[in-house]
């Protein structure tokens, strides 16, 4: 006879898979591995995301209509644009441009609640 054992996916832990999507999308600038930090209260609004997501949206409907006629030079340059999309990302997240952190709202909270006091 087998026994049936129920683990939980807290008892599990996270799977390979999950541990390297979180991997990456950390040196994205996405909060989505455990940290100790509250999660960030900014729902993702920041403007390496949003460049990246226009360059990336771009590249998807070029190469998405280009697909289907066989017009592979557009086709190519849809997926260079998904690479850079990424690049864009990383380096506007380097360049303090993405998603802040719970210690830097706090603080723009502070300075913007002053502001108005002193208004």
């Amino acid at each position: 006879m087998s026994q049936v054992i129920e683990e939980t996916q807290a008892e599990k832990g996270s799977s390979p898979l999950a541990k390297v999507a979180g991997a990456g999308m950390a040196m994205m600038g996405a909060s989505s591995l455990p940290t100790i930090e509250e999660h960030h209260i900014d729902h993702g609004h920041a403007p390496a995301r949003t460049w990246a997501c226009l360059i990336s949206g771009l590249g998807w409907l070029a190469g998405g209509v280009a697909f289907p006629f066989h017009i592979w030079s557009v086709v190519i340059i849809g997926g260079v644009l998904q690479i850079i999309a990424i690049v864009v990302n990383v380096a506007l997240n380097g360049a303090g441009l993405g998603a802040k952190s719970n210690s830097d709202w706090a603080a723009a909270k502070a300075e913007a609640k002053a502001a108005r006091v002193a208004a």
